[in-house]
């Protein structure tokens, strides 16, 4: 899996200043680093895009996630408007994927479970560059908005930041377990298929002899 830090270097985007000021590109690296953390003890192979404060083209983080072959992109953000009265967590997924709107229905299911009393701004779609050049499933996490003055006060917060990375650890857990599930199930039906015991007399004479058997056509009196 590759968890990408949004933002860093010279990329720091809207900043939150009241009660004080805070870089969204700081924040996101630190959440960024605890969900490595989070999804290692779950046994996960993570890769993360930056480690520290340095800047990253778009299309340079989406290569770098090609070039790996991730099962999964990860891109962790905090959000920001033009009215400080704006707050809440949104998943966003590339238009017209279905199984970037499975993955981003698991990890707002698991922010919206750990946080009740946040705003669910929902499951959205949108053109960005990290989600329409990387080859594999991908989403972007908008954690909260740092231009509210409490949700700022929020991702601020060491243990509300290691709680984000656990909820959005958590989505991703019980999307992996549907996967494996649907591919387990998958597998069955096609064992099933394979080893279902035919009838049938032509159908034996014709395996017994090697010889194809040509199917008996029937017709209507």
């Amino acid at each position: 899996m590759l968890i990408e830090a949004g933002h860093g270097g010279s990329h720091s985007a809207t900043p939150g200043t009241s009660p004080f000021r805070l870089a969204e590109k700081t924040v996101a690296l630190q959440i960024s680093l605890l969900l490595e953390q989070e999804l290692e003890e779950r046994g996960h192979w993570v890769v993360m895009t930056r480690r520290t404060d340095r800047t990253l083209s778009l299309l340079a983080r989406a290569r770098f996630a090609n070039r790996l072959k991730a099962d999964l992109f990860a891109s962790v953000h905090a959000n920001a408007a033009a009215s400080a009265a704006v707050e809440g967590m949104e998943v966003y997924h590339f238009p017209g994927s279905r199984e970037g709107r499975r993955a981003a229905v698991a990890v707002l299911a698991g922010l919206v479970s750990a946080f009740p009393r946040h705003r669910n701004r929902g499951v959205k779609e949108a053109n960005f560059a990290v989600l329409r050049e990387t080859t594999m499933l991908a989403i972007l996490v908008e954690t909260e908005f740092l231009t509210h003055p409490r949700q700022l006060e929020f991702l601020a917060d060491p243990e509300s930041q290691k709680a984000l990375a656990e909820a959005i650890a958590h989505g991703i857990e019980a999307l992996s377990a549907r996967q494996r599930a649907r591919g387990t199930s998958a597998r069955s039906r096609r064992s099933s298929r394979s080893t279902a015991r035919p009838r049938g007399a032509r159908w034996q004479a014709s395996h017994r002899s090697g010889r194809r058997v040509r199917p008996v056509t029937r017709r209507s009196p």
